[in-house]
C-alpha cells in the first residue's frame, strides 16, 4: 500500500519560525510563540536518537578500542616484516614465518645465530603515569630460551616496564602480567627479543589498561553514556559485508584478521586489515553497558542462509537450541532479544549490483531468520525505484522496514547545509513515505562519514534531531542513527584523552526529548529563520525546548509564551554556539598517509570551525510566563522551564 504525500501541516510548518531578528536590525520584530503545555502528542522514542557503531577507521583502533599495540596479529607486511615493526639489529633479526601460525597466515621469526629484537614505536603506545596496564604474547619456541619485553619512552629515557620470561620448547604459549606506569609516555616503543642466540616465534602481541571493558575505552564509553544513543547499530555500514560473526566467538587472540588488498575507506588506518577486536558478546556487553537496544546488520554476501538464522539463533534463541546453547556456555544464558536486523548493506554500490540477486538472497535469509524468531523486524536494504521493485515483490512480506540512507554536506556551503533538514531531508522523507510500501529506517544520516565534527555537523544534526522527533510518526519512522558518534562527530578520541565533538555535544543536550512527550507548536511559516522542537515531561512539570538558528550572519530572537504549565516556573538555557563560521565551505579532510599513527587532517579547518562555545544563561520569567531568548547566529539552545521555580521577573524593556 503507497503512503500518500503528506502535506505541509502543523507538524512542518511548526519547525520553521519567521520574522528574523536582525543582529543589525532591533527594530524588527521577534518570532512570537505561544506553546500550550497541555496539548501533547505522542512519545519521542529513544529509538530516534540511534548511532551507528561501525568497524572501520577509528571507529575501534584508536577509537572505542582499548588496544595499543599496532597491527598486533602481523597480518599487514611489507618488506618480509609486519607493517609497524622494525628489527633490531638488522632485517635477519625478525622476519614474517609463513610455516609457523598462531593466527591468520604467520608468526614473526625472532633471533638465529644471534639474537634478536621486534619492536614497534607509534601513538597509541601511550602511558598514564600510575595506570596499570596488562600485556600479553604468543610465544614459541624449539628449546630452552630466555626473551625479555621492554616498554620505554620515545626518547629512550624512562623504561615504563622491563621484564623476562623462560620459554620452554613446545606449543604455543601464554605470556601476560601487568605493571603500572611510573611516568606519563607518549609516542612509546615496545620491544621484544630474546638474550641469547636462537629462535623463537611471535604469534600475536597485546598491551591495554588493565581496567578495559571487554577490551574497551572506559573513558570512550563513558562519553557513549553521556551522548546516550537509543540504539546502537553494527558491525556497519560497510564493514557488515566483510564481517564474520562466528569468528568473534573465539578468544579474542585467535579471531582470524581479516585481510583486504585495498580496503578503500573501511581500513586504512589499519593498513588494510582488521583484527576482529569485538565480537557479539563484547557487543552486546557495551548495548548493556550503555543501556541501549542492540541493532545488527546481517551479511548477505559471501555466505549462506544459514548462517542469517545461526545468528539470531544465538542471539535470541532459548538455551535448548543449537546455538542458543553455546550461547549459554559461554556465560550468557539469557537471549540477547536483538530485534531490529539489517538485510545487508548498501549491497547495490559494490557486493550485489543485480537487483534480482539482492531480492532473491534477502528472501532466502529472512525466511530462515523468521522461522527461527518470528518477532525479528528486518530491514530491507533499498534504493531506487528500480532495485526496489523486485525486493517488494520476493521478500516484502518478511520485512519491516525500509533503509534510508541521507548524507549532506561533502563540499556544501554551511548555510546550506545548516538549513538542509528542512529543505533537503524533509522532502526526502517524505517521498520515502509515499513511495515505499513500508516504514523507513533512517539507519545512515550525517553530513558525510569518516570525517570530524565541524560546527556545519553539529548544526546539521540539530536539524536533523528536531526533525526526527517533531515528525516521526507522521512519516512512520521508528529509528534512525547517526552514523558514526566515534571519532567522526560524536566523539575526539586521542591515545590519552577523549572529548565531546560538535555534533555529540548536540545528542547530549538534546537527550532531553527522550522518553518526553511532543508539544504541539502552532502553524507557522515554512521559510522560518528558527528550528524549534518542545516536549514536556509525564508530569506536565518541565517543558523542554531544542531551538536552532541556522543563520551564519544574524541573530535572532525568540518571544514565547507558554500557558497550563503551572506557575510560577524558572528557566535556563545552554546555548552551544559556533565559534566562527567566516569560512562558509570546509568539507576538504584528509589522512596522513603514515597508517595508525595517521591524525585526521582537515585541509581547509581550523579549530574555530569546529568549536562550539558552551553558554548558559537563566532568562528571566514575566507574570504571564512569557519570555525573551536572544539566539545567537549559528548556535543551539536548549531551553528548560521548570515548574515551581520561581525566578520569574519582569522582562527588561
Amino acid at each position: 500500500m503507497k503512503h500518500p504525500w503528506l502535506p505541509l501541516t502543523s507538524a512542518l510548518l511548526c519547525l520553521a519560525l519567521t520574522a528574523a531578528f536582525a543582529f543589525a536590525a532591533d527594530n524588527q520584530p521577534p518570532t512570537r510563540l505561544i506553546i500550550d503545555a497541555k496539548e501533547q502528542g505522542t512519545v519521542i522514542s529513544p529509538l530516534l536518537f540511534g548511532c551507528n557503531l561501525e568497524v572501520t577507521r577509528r571507529g575501534i583502533w584508536r577509537g572505542l578500542g582499548a588496544e595499543m599495540v599496532a597491527n598486533r596479529k602481523f597480518a599487514a607486511l611489507t618488506n618480509g616484516l609486519p607493517k609497524r615493526w622494525y628489527s633490531i639489529p638488522d632485517a635477519s633479526g625478525a622476519v614474517i614465518d609463513n610455516k609457523v601460525v598462531f593466527v591468520g597466515k604467520g608468526s614473526v621469526r625472532v633471533g638465529g645465530d644471534k639474537p634478536g629484537v621486534l619492536g614497534q614505536q607509534q601513538e597509541t603506545l601511550a602511558f598514564q603515569k600510575g595506570t596499570r596496564y596488562t600485556f600479553r604474547w604468543w610465544l614459541k619456541s624449539e628449546a630452552d630460551q630466555s626473551v625479555w619485553m621492554r616498554i620505554a619512552d620515545d626518547k629512550d629515557t624512562l623504561t615504563i616496564v622491563k621484564v623476562e620470561k623462560a620459554l620452554k620448547p613446545g606449543d604455543w604459549q601464554l605470556w601476560t602480567g601487568e605493571f603500572i606506569a611510573p611516568g606519563a609516555a607518549e609516542n612509546a616503543r615496545l620491544e621484544i627479543g630474546n638474550k641469547t642466540a636462537g629462535v623463537c616465534w611471535v604469534g600475536a602481541a597485546s598491551v591495554q589498561p588493565t581496567d578495559n571493558f571487554h577490551g574497551m575505552r572506559r573513558d570512550v564509553i563513558e562519553l557513549l553514556k553521556q551522548i546516550k544513543p537509543g540504539a546502537l547499530r553494527f558491525p556497519g555500514g560497510c564493514y557488515a559485508e566483510e564481517y564474520r560473526w562466528q569468528d568473534g566467538l573465539l578468544p579474542v587472540d585467535q579471531r582470524p584478521p581479516l585481510v583486504m588488498a585495498d580496503s578503500g575507506i573501511l581500513w586504512s588506518d589499519t593498513d588494510d586489515c582488521d583484527t576482529q577486536e569485538l565480537g557479539i558478546d563484547e557487543f552486546i556487553a557495551l548495548c548493556r553497558e550503555l543501556g541501549c537496544d542492540a541493532a545488527l546488520t546481517m551479511r548477505l554476501s559471501g555466505t549462506q542462509a544459514d548462517d542469517g538464522a545461526a545468528w539470531v539463533e544465538y542471539c535470541n534463541g532459548s538455551p535448548e537450541t543449537k546455538w542458543g546453547k553455546v550461547r549459554a556456555e559461554r556465560g550468557h544464558r539469557d537471549p540477547y532479544g536483538v530485534k531490529t536486523w539489517f538485510m545487508g548493506n548498501e549491497l547495490y554500490l559494490c557486493k550485489m549490483q543485480n537487483p534480482l540477486d539482492c531480492a532473491r538472497t534477502t528472501k532466502a535469509f529472512a525466511e530462515v531468520m523468521k522461522k527461527v524468531d518470528p518477532s525479528v523486524r528486518l530491514v530491507g536494504c533499498t534504493d531506487t525505484a528500480a532495485w526496489n521493485k523486485p525486493l517488494f515483490e520476493e521478500a516484502g512480506a518478511l520485512l519491516s522496514y525500509a533503509s534510508v540512507h541521507d548524507y549532506d554536506g561533502n563540499g556544501r556551503d554551511v548555510r546550506e547545509v545548516s538549513k538542509a533538514p528542512m529543505t533537503r531531508l524533509w522532502p526526502k522523507l517524505q517521498q520515502s513515505h509515499a513511495e515505499l510500501p513500508m516504514p523507513a529506517i533512517l539507519d545512515e544520516w550525517s553530513t558525510e562519514w569518516g570525517k570530524p565534527g565541524t560546527v556545519s555537523m553539529g548544526l546539521y544534526a540539530a536539524g536533523v534531531l528536531n526533525l526526527l522527533c517533531r515528525e516521526a510518526k507522521a512519516l512512520g519512522i521508528e529509528q534512525a542513527y547517526f552514523f558514526q558518534p566515534v571519532n567522526e562527530g560524536g566523539l575526539k578520541v586521542r591515545p590519552l584523552t577523549a572529548e565531546l565533538d560538535t555534533a555529540g555535544k548536540v545528542f547530549v543536550a538534546f537527550k532531553c526529548h527522550q522518553g518526553k512527550r511532543l508539544l504541539k507548536l502552532p502553524e507557522l511559516p515554512a521559510d522560518a529563520d528558527l528550528d524549534v522542537c518542545a516536549s514536556t515531561s509525564d508530569d506536565g512539570r518541565q517543558v523542554n525546548l531544542t531551538i536552532v538558528n541556522p543563520s551564519t550572519t544574524d541573530d535572532r530572537t525568540l518571544d514565547l509564551k507558554v500557558t497550563n504549565l503551572p506557575q510560577p516556573f524558572g528557566a535556563s538555557v545552554s546555548f552551544l554556539i559556533a565559534k566562527d563560521v567566516t569560512q562558509h565551505t570546509f568539507s576538504d579532510f584528509s589522512c596522513r598517509p603514515d597508517g595508525p599513527s595517521a591524525t585526521l587532517v582537515a585541509k581547509e579547518v581550523t579549530p574555530q570551525h569546529a568549536t562550539f562555545l558552551e553558554r548558559e544563561e537563566r532568562p528571566p520569567v514575566d507574570e504571564g510566563g512569557r519570555l525573551e531568548l536572544k539566539m545567537p547566529r549559528s548556535s543551539v539552545a536548549v531551553l528548560k522551564l521548570t515548574s515551581g521555580k520561581d525566578d520569574r521577573k519582569p522582562l527588561q524593556k
